[in-house]
């Protein structure tokens, strides 16, 4: 049985003398990946880490007594997905052009919401270097981002899902505003 040990073993060995060395790679720029997207018209790019999935706009069960921005419920992974609608949330208005197809899914610690996009650009990277701090965004896309980046003419706003949980507007559902609650006088 050795014989057969000490064979595998020599094999092995030769085989890491002779095999091609891997080329280290190159020190360069740093870097930072995401997926490009777009809401409401506005190029955005958002951290893997953020990201669930990117994926069709499933079908929808609308919910009564909720504002224009929630598009309702979604069955998703043997769970509810409540799905807003992008354009309304962050433009404050539906944005022309055909329906929306695709849905970013977020699934965060206190957060799991769908939000549907008006472009999907895929996977990017860009260099660090490009990242900018000056936004020329405005409104609830101005607090939701964390900079952005520069990338010719374009300015990328770099859309923060913990941003987004902080500023509230995902609890929020209902169509009128709620009313105040007075304390009980004992």
């Amino acid at each position: 049985m050795g014989g057969a040990f000490t064979a595998l073993r020599a094999l092995h060995e030769r085989h890491a003398r002779g095999g091609p060395t891997l080329p280290s790679p190159p020190a360069g720029e740093p870097v930072w990946s995401g997926a490009a997207i777009g809401i409401a018209g506005v190029p955005l790019v958002i951290a893997h880490r953020d990201v669930e999935t990117i994926t069709a706009l499933p079908p929808l069960t609308r919910i009564p007594g909720t504002g224009n921005r929630v598009l309702g419920v979604a069955a998703y992974q043997g769970d509810l997905l409540p799905v807003f609608c992008g354009d309304t949330l962050f433009g404050q208005r539906l944005s022309p052009g055909r329906r929306r197809e695709y849905c970013l899914v977020i699934c965060q610690p206190g957060l799991h919401v769908g939000l549907t996009l008006s472009q999907v650009g895929g996977n990017v990277t860009l260099p660090l270097s490009q990242r900018s701090a000056d936004m020329p965004l405005q409104g609830l896309l101005a607090a939701c981002c964390d900079g952005g980046f520069r990338r010719g003419e374009e300015f990328l706003g770099l859309l923060d899902s913990g941003l987004l949980m902080a500023s509230g507007v995902l609890g929020d559902t209902s169509a009128q505003p709620a009313d105040p609650i007075e304390d009980a006088v004992p």
